[in-house]
């Protein structure tokens, strides 16, 4: 496994002759796939364009060099057009910002975490709190430009805390409804300790462009603070996904 930090600045050496070809300066990632597509190799002669290495064309993924058969499988732009794409559309995921799908903010994407296909099977996140965390692949439901969306309750996994039951309770008959009201208040407790952490995060920071109702009313200008009361307008406009992804 590697993080992309251990893969940029690596430079690439053909083994047949012994050639280094360039260093890699950037992941093109293929957000349907959820894997690294190719990579990006900077030869110096940047008046004949970008350089582009397949994946799957990848020898060895070392410490200190990524290894190629041939000189022949690194690509211009021309003779790559679906990679050009995947380069145009310019999915980074680091640096975005990670939702739950029904739009609670859960942190910012740090790194991502590659296997030897190029597949991405996990992304450290920085919480609200300040804690990194790692999301399993199979927990992202999307891989956006501006936003990773994941499936709602891979941030309670954390959060939610099994409560002490008296054994008197444990004893009692299976029919005795105990079991319901007890899952309903931690829950219950999850989303509050949520919704706090996400409104700390929000508060203070300043709104990347103008946010308006349907109907026009501005809940708040660009460049403007966020605060209590543009929340509470966010929020009963039903705007709080949408001024969360627009903070600087």
């Amino acid at each position: 496994m590697k993080k992309s930090v251990d893969i940029i600045g690596l430079p690439v050496v053909d083994i047949s002759e012994g050639n280094e070809m360039g260093t890699v300066t950037k992941l093109v990632i293929n957000p349907a796939e959820g894997s690294v597509a190719a990579v990006v190799i900077d030869d110096g002669k940047w008046y004949l364009g970008a350089k582009l290495l397949p994946f799957a064309a990848i020898a060895g993924l070392g410490e200190s060099a990524i290894t190629i058969i041939d000189s022949n499988v690194v690509l211009t732009i021309e003779n790559a057009p679906a990679l050009e794409q995947l380069l145009s559309t310019d999915v980074a995921i680091i640096g975005t910002k990670v939702l739950t799908k029904t739009g609670r903010i859960q942190g910012v994407v740090k790194e991502i975490i590659i296997d030897t296909t190029g597949k991405i099977t996990a992304c450290e996140i920085e919480e609200l709190t300040g804690e990194i965390s790692t999301i399993p692949a199979e927990h992202i439901l999307t891989f956006g430009k501006k936003v990773l969306i994941i499936a709602d309750g891979t941030e309670a996994a954390t959060e939610i805390v099994t409560p002490h039951i008296p054994e008197e309770v444990v004893s009692a008959p299976v029919s005795a409804p105990v079991s319901a009201p007890v899952k309903e208040n931690t829950n219950d407790d999850s989303a509050k300790k949520f919704d706090e952490k996400q409104r700390k995060y929000l508060l203070g920071k300043q709104a990347s462009r103008r946010i308006e109702t349907d109907n026009g009313v501005v809940i708040v200008e660009q460049g403007g603070e966020i605060s209590e009361e543009v929340l509470q307008k966010a929020k009963l406009a039903g705007k709080f996904v949408e001024l969360s992804m627009n903070i600087q």
